[in-house]
């Protein structure tokens, strides 16, 4: 009874509140929605000019959107032309001829730092952007350059030695400089008058002069048997523990077509055979002493190189036809032209993974891990014929050791280099990757002769300060270059697994497409290429200490140059390919591509 007075109060408010929408409803109703009879008759008188008639909402509201719309677009055309305040023009040229103006906000980096911003910003105004005349005339005068450069290159291509010309050469020539670098060493032809009146004789039988050196004509030499049977035992002694070893871990790459697993285990597979050397070269046991490495080698060195060379060339014919069954997506792109030569040269598959194993990368190991066991047999042959070692042939054999040894660490980085994941798998990579003991050992083999080569010291026990002092630049020149290399590319594979690592917050970055970006700081900030400038520091420092009285170590360095300027531009000219704009404004951000102010 008490709460009574209380919900008589609260039930009429709710009544009051419910009649007062009702009619407030009713009144937006009528005002806003009208009969058709109401609006005929409207329509049929006429308004008095004193009091104006009522527009409709709907025209009223596109009037005021259209005078909205107006004075934005307006407003963003005047902070377009006259940017102020917090807002900048980037302009944007995804396209050949395309120009697209947008805002960005000028708020704190979170990808890229404060000064790559503005770099940019300055690169693309004036890739984008006509400039001044001072400037257009000095791009007229290089763009004539490289259109002259152009034309010549494609003058050269098409008209002097097109692709299947230059395959062919190639092809035909490429297994005989590596003989004749090799008879070089071994068999030159010194013409005097005594020896133009005789047969030419090696100790691989007799010869024919021709450029130079002595080419045995016996071609039971360059068919042996048993040499061949060695070098596929040894071959296959390297793809068995490739596949079947279950050491070392896996590295997985994902290439254009498919993803791919490597085993790396190569450094098991390096103390594992050179276990082997070593047990066959010290052991005593009967008939071992009969079959030491220093012994066979002088011997049958000749019968090894042709017996690689010629298991190197059946490997890249199996190769080519094998590639004929795989799809488009797993072929490189220079490699399926149609021509037999240019695509048995390069290489139609891009990527082969038969049989479990990935060819790439296997067929790395037996050049890399021969080359060192054929050096170290030189240094134990010249230990046994003149009972010391020279220091220069001593100094070759233990930076190649370093390189070698740091090449089966660091292993998985290989995966991303620009042989494994561009060049196609053809006679080049296969025959190249085979033959390197017999290219890269020129200097060894020629220093394994001459005891006295690089010697600190003279007969009467004085120091000589000339070959002091090349000994230890060469020492210091490799050490520097050592750390040039592996710094850098230490870098770039951290940077491609983790690019958002702490160790690149203060790095300059380039966005490219989709989610990638270019490193543009540190290493790769200095030169373009700093892990080739590594490289090839650690090759003339190998040379060093062997002096200039003669060419032949000399060689390995300078076809080093030769190999890598020409990677450089393939190597540039796919990075143009696939990052556009990109790659020009690192360009522009890193000038020098190798050497810092002169290349």
């Amino acid at each position: 009874i008490a709460c009574l007075p209380q919900l008589w109060v609260l039930l009429t408010f709710q009544s009051a509140a419910r009649e007062r929408s009702k009619s407030v409803g009713r009144s937006t109703s009528q005002s806003r929605g009208r009969t058709p009879a109401r609006s005929r008759s409207r329509s049929r008188t006429t308004a008095s000019p004193a009091k104006r008639s009522k527009t409709p909402a709907s025209e009223s509201k596109i009037r005021r959107r259209r005078s909205l719309s107006s004075n934005s677009s307006s407003s963003s055309f005047k902070e377009t032309q006259n940017p102020s305040g917090n807002f900048k023009i980037v302009p944007d040229a995804s396209g050949e001829k395309r120009v697209k103006t947008t805002l960005t906000r000028d708020v704190l980096p979170s990808r890229f730092s404060r000064r790559i911003v503005d770099k940019q910003d300055v690169i693309r105004s004036q890739i984008v952007v006509q400039e001044s005349s001072a400037n257009t005339r000095s791009t007229v005068s290089s763009g004539c350059r490289l259109t002259a450069c152009q034309i010549i290159q494609k003058t050269f291509r098409e008209k002097i030695c097109p692709s299947p010309i230059l395959a062919f050469t190639c092809l035909a020539i490429f297994l005989p400089f590596v003989y004749w670098l090799n008879f070089l060493v071994f068999t030159p032809a010194f013409i005097d008058a005594s020896s133009e009146t005789k047969v030419p004789y090696t100790i691989w039988g007799p010869a024919y002069r021709f450029l130079g050196v002595l080419w045995p004509i016996d071609f039971r030499i360059y068919f042996d048997y048993r040499c061949h049977g060695f070098v596929l035992a040894y071959l296959l002694l390297h793809f068995m523990f490739a596949r079947f070893v279950p050491f070392g871990f896996r590295a997985g790459s994902q290439s254009e077509s498919r993803r791919t697993d490597y085993r790396c285990n190569g450094f098991f597979a390096l103390v594992f055979i050179g276990g082997l050397f070593a047990f066959v070269q010290f052991c005593k046991l009967d008939p071992l002493p009969s079959m030491r490495p220093t012994l066979l080698l002088p011997k049958h060195w000749l019968s090894l190189m042709a017996a690689t060379g010629n298991i190197a060339v059946v490997g890249a014919l199996i190769a080519h036809f094998a590639s004929r069954r795989l799809p488009r997506s797993q072929l490189s792109s220079e490699g399926h032209s149609g021509n037999f030569f240019v695509d048995f040269w390069v290489g139609r598959t891009l990527r082969p993974h038969w049989l479990g194993l990935d060819w790439k990368m296997v067929i790395l190991r037996p050049g890399a891990i021969g080359l060192l066991l054929l050096e170290v047999t030189f240094t134990l042959a010249q230990w046994e014929r003149f009972g010391r070692v020279s220091p220069a042939l001593f100094a070759l054999v233990v930076m190649h050791a370093v390189w070698i040894v740091d090449f089966f660490i660091f292993e998985h980085t290989q995966l991303f280099t620009f042989e494994v994941r561009h060049e196609g798998f053809g006679f080049f990579a296969i025959v190249g990757s085979l033959m390197v003991p017999f290219v890269y050992s020129i200097g060894a083999s020629y220093l394994s002769s001459k005891p006295d080569v690089g010697r600190v010291f003279t007969t009467a026990n004085h120091p000589d300060i000339p070959q002091c002092f090349l000994l230890g630049m060469g020492i210091t020149l490799f050490l520097l270059g050592y750390w040039v290399y592996r710094r850098s590319n230490n870098q770039k594979d951290l940077f491609r697994r983790q690019p958002n690592h702490p160790a690149f917050a203060g790095l300059d970055k380039i966005s490219g497409p989709h989610t990638q970006r270019l490193l543009a700081g540190g290493w790769w900030g200095f030169v373009r290429h700093p892990n080739y400038l590594g490289d090839l520091m650690m090759a003339f420092a190998q040379t060093l200490p062997s002096g200039f009285a003669a060419g032949l170590p000399w060689f390995y360095p300078l076809f080093l140059t030769c190999l890598l300027c020409h990677r450089i531009w393939r190597t540039e000219y796919l990075n143009s390919e696939k990052y556009g704009l990109s790659f020009a404004m690192y360009k522009k951000l890193v000038p020098y591509k190798l050497i810092p102010r002169i290349y």
